[in-house]
C-alpha cells in the first residue's frame, strides 16, 4: 500500500569525503528526534559507515538497503530496524547497508531504470514517518543519482576549507544532470562543516561559501568538536552523548531551520 502521509526526504551529499557526510545524517537525525520528529535513515553507502556507527554490525545484516533495491516485496517495513524511541520525543529508525550493495549497484547500473529504484521503494513507507535522511555514497555513481532521485532537498556538508570548492562544483553539476534527464527541480541548500574560528582559511571559506550560495546555505554551520569522535567510539548521535557539546548545539540549530522551512512548505502547499 502506497504511503498517504508523505515525509520529507533529505539526501545527504559530497563527491568528497571527509566533509562530515555520515555525520551530518546521523546528527541531524537525532537532533530532530529530540525536536519530536520521526526519522529513518537510510544507509546508501556500501562502506556502511552509519550502520556501524549505530552499533549495528553490516556483516551480520540480512535485510539491508541492497536487499530493498532488488527486491519485489513493497513491505519496507521488513527492513526498518527501531532502533531509537525518545521519551516525550521522536524516534529514529535506520534501513542497514552492508558491502553487498557495491555487487547490487553494478545490477542497477546495468538495468534501464536502477538509478529510479529507490524512490518507488520509498512510496511504501509506513506514514507515521515526518523525515527520510538519506546517507548517499560518495562516489558519482548510480547510488549517488538514486539518493538525488528520491530526494525532496539534498544537503551538501561542505568543510571550512578553500579546496572544497570543486567538491561542490562538481556535485552541482551532477545535479543539474539529474534534473535534465529526470524533468524536475533539485533543492539544495550547503552546509557548513569543521568550521574553526582560530584559522584565517575557516573564516575565508565560510565567506565564499555563504557569498556565493547565498540562497542555498544553511544560516548556521558546524564547529570544529572533538566529541563527535568520543561520541563515534561509543556508537553514538554526539545529540543522545552529549546534548551540550558544542556540535550537538550547532546541529539542533540547522533542525531548527530545517522545521522551519517544512513549516513554510506547508504554508505555501496550502
Amino acid at each position: 500500500m502506497i504511503c498517504q502521509k508523505r515525509p520529507f526526504i533529505y539526501a545527504v551529499a559530497n563527491q568528497k569525503g571527509g566533509v562530515g557526510k555520515t555525520t551530518t545524517a546521523l546528527t541531524l537525525a537525532s537532533s530532530l528526534s529530540v525536536l519530536g520528529q520521526n526519522v529513518l535513515l537510510i544507509d546508501l553507502d556500501p562502506q556502511a559507515s552509519l550502520t556501524a556507527h549505530l552499533a549495528i554490525e553490516p556483516e551480520m545484516v540480512e535485510n539491508s538497503i541492497g536487499s530493498l533495491l532488488v527486491s519485489n516485496d513493497s513491505d519496507i517495513e521488513r527492513f526498518i530496524i527501531k532502533k531509537y524511541k525518545i521519551r516525550d520525543g521522536g524516534c529514529i529508525d535506520v534501513i542497514p547497508s552492508n558491502i553487498n550493495l557495491a555487487k547490487i549497484e553494478s545490477n542497477l547500473s546495468a538495468s534501464n531504470g536502477g538509478g529510479l529504484q529507490l524512490k518507488e521503494k520509498l512510496k511504501y513507507l509506513p506514514d507515521y514517518y515526518d523525515y527520510v535522511i538519506i546517507d548517499s555514497s560518495p562516489a558519482l555513481s548510480v547510488l549517488l543519482i538514486s539518493a538525488i532521485a528520491a530526494c525532496d532537498g539534498i544537503i551538501i556538508p561542505v568543510e571550512a576549507d578553500y579546496l572544497s570548492v570543486r567538491g561542490v562544483e562538481l556535485l552541482i553539476k551532477t545535479i543539474q544532470k539529474v534534473e535534465q534527464a529526470l524533468n524536475v527541480k533539485c533543492y539544495y541548500k550547503l552546509l557548513i562543516t569543521m568550521f574553526d574560528k582560530r584559522t584565517n582559511s575557516s573564516a575565508k571559506s565560510l565567506n565564499y561559501f555563504k557569498s556565493n550560495y547565498k540562497e542555498n546555505s544553511f544560516d548556521g554551520y558546524i564547529n570544529v568538536d572533538t566529541k563527535f569522535k568520543d561520541a563515534s567510539f561509543v556508537k553514538k548521535p554526539l545529540t543522545y552523548y552529549e546534548a551540550r557539546a558544542r556540535g550537538s548545539m550547532d546541529y539542533l540549530h540547522i533542525a531548527r531551520e530545517i522545521l522551519s522551512v517544512s513549516a513554510e512548505t506547508l504554508q505555501e502547499e496550502e
